[in-house]
């Protein structure tokens, strides 16, 4: 019974952190540290249906202008909007150029009790971590499988008999899925919106008409063994890119020291240098810039798995899980009897007993 409780809670909550956001519930986590003390950076919290905004509440919303989602308190409603601010923000967000919130960007509010946030320390190490060693989850999570089968075997009659085939398909099924999910979540992408301007203008996004720009890009990503990086831009084009190993922080043993340790190796420990050339503008307005790196396994050559993403994404992802479950699925087909028992039925057991007797 606490089993099959345990196993409904994480498969509700692993629901509830890929949800899209229309889901009523929602789980995610902050990369910055704009809400802290709040909310520390990597902690996870509930993103409930918005309902009524109340100023003092904590929202997500998507930012057009940042290209992604942020996590702030509404300290003010207005009639252009709900005006934003991170608690360790020195201003608000529209005091610092950007356009007030209106509730149709809203995503959700956080979930609190008693006023604080209820909220999941560190998830967003323990997610990184599944990303840069996803084959290790496959195979714990294929191990979790067998033990749930093997459980529910010996919880049926004794005369029953279970079959190899059932447990090995159910395992390859739940190694593509997973495996799936976690390259899919594993890319990292960055928005940058520019102001194209007739004179030049000082400032660090804005373009000027007919003149080209060349930026210097910073991606960190975690450094896993055996991978193929596919890059797109839109926007901008990459013309040079340099990997460069980051040294892992050394920490104390004090409050938080393993974590800060486990944050320095799993979540930045590789990053690379890009330049990256902005072709001129012929009019004035915004311009939008877009880098995503996507890591896969390099379980196929390079330029399959570029073509494949070129296709979509998902299917480079399902290509290169399938070369590695596909081939051990098949070669077990070959080599075992898959309509054999995983144990004797009881009465075969008894009248073994009663020869051996």
């Amino acid at each position: 019974m606490l089993r099959n409780l345990g196993l409904a809670l994480l498969l509700l909550f692993v629901g509830a952190l890929v949800a899209p956001a229309a889901a009523p519930v929602q789980v995610s986590y902050v990369v910055s540290d704009s809400m802290e003390p709040t909310i520390a950076t990597n902690d996870g919290y509930v993103l409930v249906d918005a309902g009524t905004v109340s100023a003092g509440d904590i929202i997500t919303y998507h930012s057009e202008e940042r290209g992604t989602s942020v996590t702030h308190r509404v300290v003010d409603i207005t009639e252009a909007g709900f005006v934003t601010q991170g608690d360790a923000n020195p201003s608000t967000d529209q005091a610092s150029g950007y356009p007030p919130v209106q509730p149709a960007d809203v995503s959700g509010t956080v979930l609190t009790v008693d006023g604080d946030p209820l909220l999941i320390p560190n998830l967003g190490v323990g997610i990184a971590l599944l990303r840069s060693y996803w084959h290790l989850t496959v195979a714990l999570l294929a191990g979790l499988v067998l033990y749930r089968v093997a459980g529910s075997a010996r919880q049926r009659d004794r005369d029953s008999v279970i079959r190899s085939r059932e447990v090995i398909l159910t395992t390859a099924v739940v190694a593509v899925v997973v495996g799936v999910a976690l390259v899919s979540f594993a890319g990292t992408a960055q928005t940058t919106v520019y102001q194209v301007t007739e004179a030049e203008t000082p400032g660090g996004q804005t373009l000027t008409v007919g003149a080209e720009r060349t930026e210097s890009l910073v991606v960190r990503t975690a450094k896993t063994p055996l991978t193929h990086v596919v890059t797109d831009t839109d926007g901008m084009t990459i013309t040079d890119t340099t990997t460069v190993d980051e040294p892992t922080a050394s920490t104390g043993d004090g409050d938080g020291g393993a974590i800060a340790r486990l944050q320095a190796r799993v979540l930045e420990p590789e990053r690379q240098n890009m330049t990256a050339s902005i072709p001129p503008q012929e009019t004035t307005g915004p311009h939008r810039t877009s880098l995503r790196v996507s890591p896969y396994p390099a379980t196929l050559p390079y330029g399959v798995v570029t073509t494949l993403h070129g296709i979509h994404p998902l299917l480079a992802a399902l290509s290169t899980i399938l070369v590695i479950v596909a081939p051990l699925y098949v070669l077990y087909w070959l080599l075992v009897d898959t309509m054999a028992p995983l144990r004797g039925t009881r009465s075969r057991r008894l009248r073994r007993l009663g020869r051996e007797r």
